[in-house]
């Protein structure tokens, strides 16, 4: 019998507002959903949607691709341990360091609960210096609190990259020798769609000194969407600037949009709402350049995304994705050298048709180097495998 997967994620499909760790797993059950079985415990809404998913069956286990989903709306401590009873599962996944399902289960595990099971913890980035700073005071609390119950003790936390790795560690370290588990690099799986991506994008022609950038991602402070505002302030030539992604902070939107209004006539920006996760291929190909100065990501799957479509990228250096400019298929900057961005800027706007494609080309083609790499299984594989050896030691 295939080993059982119980995972817990706030969001899930068909959400796309919960960002690239809705994709990142629904790619990874793809992927290994044939070797393990895989039951999904989630919320049964998209993230900032007051009502339920339509046309979906909740509160019962309901096939969705390879795995068996369960949309609730009631996620009590009661609700969760019924269902991990259910299916009695021989690992439990956990895609949130914050989460209040990842809290529930793990005060289960705590109280002595929950059937013998191996546990594997995936923080999605909420450990970078940038996102622990945000509500800084609730999470240092939190964090104190939690390791010092042995929450978090005897698990096998799941970094998505080499960057995600330093952060989970420096965390633990700072929280006590009796509370330190296992790190195993295991990097988001990207969709088999992005390999289609690469042979059938179309970029738009590039004029010099007009350009069309776009912004796709959650509207939040972790992005840094008022960064890119005033970057593009400064900068001269005809540009288009479209942003793309779910309003998660209000006020700060307010904010953005108060700079969008004191922009020059020259900068032309649009809000086009959130978009759905098979069209956001099409949108890359629609534009010459991602700008995304964010804060810090653990993996950055949007970023992946638009290489994959041949859309060059204008990045912060606080995602795993680096050396962009030696390879021709990008910048990514510290965000404290505000020159260096309006210098990157203004070669992206003065580039030619003929400079840009052949970067284009190069993004496509690091793109599908990259996806087409075995290890996203073998990775996968020695996540779960660590997960069941876990259980044998005990």
């Amino acid at each position: 019998m295939k080993p059982t997967i119980l995972v817990f994620a706030d969001w899930y499909l068909p959400g796309h507002r919960g960002g690239g760790s809705i994709t990142a797993l629904s790619s990874l059950i793809e992927l290994m959903g044939d070797e393990l079985q895989f039951n999904v415990f989630t919320r049964d809404r998209d993230l900032t949607d007051k009502h339920p998913y339509p046309n979906v069956h909740l509160e019962q286990w309901v096939r969705v691709g390879k795995a068996q989903v369960f949309y609730a709306s009631d996620l009590s401590l009661r609700s969760l341990l019924r269902r991990i009873r259910e299916v009695h599962p021989d690992i439990i996944y956990l895609n949130s360091f914050f989460s209040r399902l990842t809290v529930r289960t793990l005060l289960l595990r705590k109280l002595d609960l929950l059937p013998p099971a191996g546990m594997v913890l995936a923080p999605r980035g909420e450990l970078s210096p940038a996102a622990l700073e945000l509500k800084r005071f609730r999470k240092w609390l939190y964090r104190k609190v939690a390791f010092a119950a042995g929450l978090y003790r005897d698990l096998l936390w799941q970094a998505s990259s080499m960057l995600e790795e330093e952060h989970i560690r420096e965390m633990i370290m700072r929280n006590g020798v009796g509370n330190r588990g296992n790190i195993l690099l295991a990097p988001d799986v990207p969709k088999p769609s992005l390999l289609s991506v690469t042979a059938s994008a179309r970029r738009p022609k590039k004029l010099p000194e007009a350009v069309r950038f776009v912004f796709l991602s959650r509207i939040s402070r972790m992005k840094n969407l008022h960064f890119a505002l005033n970057l593009l302030a400064s900068a001269c030539g005809e540009i288009q600037f479209d942003i793309w992604g779910p309003i998660d902070d209000g006020a700060y939107w307010e904010t953005c949009q108060e700079q969008i209004r004191r922009l020059p006539n020259s900068i032309h920006v649009s809000y086009k709402g959130s978009v759905p996760q098979e069209q956001v291929r099409h949108v890359f190909a629609e534009y010459h350049f991602q700008i995304l100065p964010t804060l810090g990501e653990n993996f950055g799957y949007v970023i992946l995304e638009a290489l994959a479509a041949g859309c060059p990228v204008f990045i912060s250096n606080q995602t795993p994705w680096r050396n962009l400019q030696a390879a021709g298929i990008g910048w990514d900057l510290p965000l404290g050298m505000s020159a260096l961005w309006q210098h990157a800027l203004q070669e992206c706007i003065a580039m030619d048709d003929g400079i840009y494609q052949a970067m284009s080309q190069r993004a496509r083609n690091f793109a599908e180097r990259w996806v087409s790499s075995p290890f996203f299984h073998r990775d996968s594989v020695s996540l779960f495998r660590g997960a069941l050896d876990s259980i044998a030691c005990r």
